[in-house]
């Protein structure tokens, strides 16, 4: 709407560190004194404003963009596991069932269009179905792969079942996971649920 902070900050008598804050969402609850100004300056309804309504009056032509913040925790293995503190906190879009993102690295899942670079998209769950696509902790490294559920034999010939993580590329092989003399933990810690291309 071309409008100044300045203008804004006039409107609502605060200062412009005050409507930086509100721009950036530092204050997540706006004063309900300050609906009927700022809804007055955008040309929308205090309704919209508070969240209370999708429709944007007074704003023609125009969709309202909803989004939220989501932790971008470091990176996850598309081929051997690394490990990811978190870094950032990225912006996405309101509908995506997501709780963090990861930048993924390598090229095991190239397979799944999912290249070194991409931000694949997490939605926090302890067991997927077969042949999803999940992020998986094995003793504190993390690696996206396809998770299949196995049945196999030990060597007594007894039923077992192990956890096998697929690539997405013949280069690598399967990592088998489970059975007599399994050292290593391995925890399923979200399936993941959209990627976004670094090319994008």
């Amino acid at each position: 709407m071309g409008l100044t902070v300045e203008e804004v900050s006039r409107a609502l008598g605060k200062n412009r560190a005050t409507v930086y804050r509100y721009e950036r969402g530092d204050i997540e609850d706006l004063p309900t004194t300050a609906l009927e100004p700022l809804s007055r300056v955008l040309q929308t309804t205090p309704s919209y404003l508070a969240g209370w309504t999708e429709d944007v009056d007074g704003i023609e032509g125009l969709l309202a963009v909803r989004s939220r913040r989501v932790p971008l925790v470091g990176a996850i293995a598309c081929g051997e596991p690394i490990c990811a503190p978190e870094i950032e906190v990225l912006e996405v879009e309101a509908d995506l069932q997501c709780d963090c993102a990861m930048v993924c690295r390598g090229d095991s899942m190239t397979g799944a269009r999912i290249y070194d670079g991409d931000i694949v998209y997490l939605r926090r769950q302890e067991d997927v179905e077969d042949g999803q696509i999940a992020a998986v902790s094995i003793d504190g490294e993390l690696t996206l792969k396809r998770v299949f559920k196995v049945r196999d034999l030990d060597d007594e010939g007894r039923v077992i079942y192990r956890t096998e993580l697929r690539a997405e590329n013949p280069r690598y092989a399967p990592i088998r996971l489970g059975g007599p003399g399994e050292t290593r933990r391995a925890d399923i810690l979200g399936l993941a649920v959209a990627f976004r291309s670094r090319l994008t």
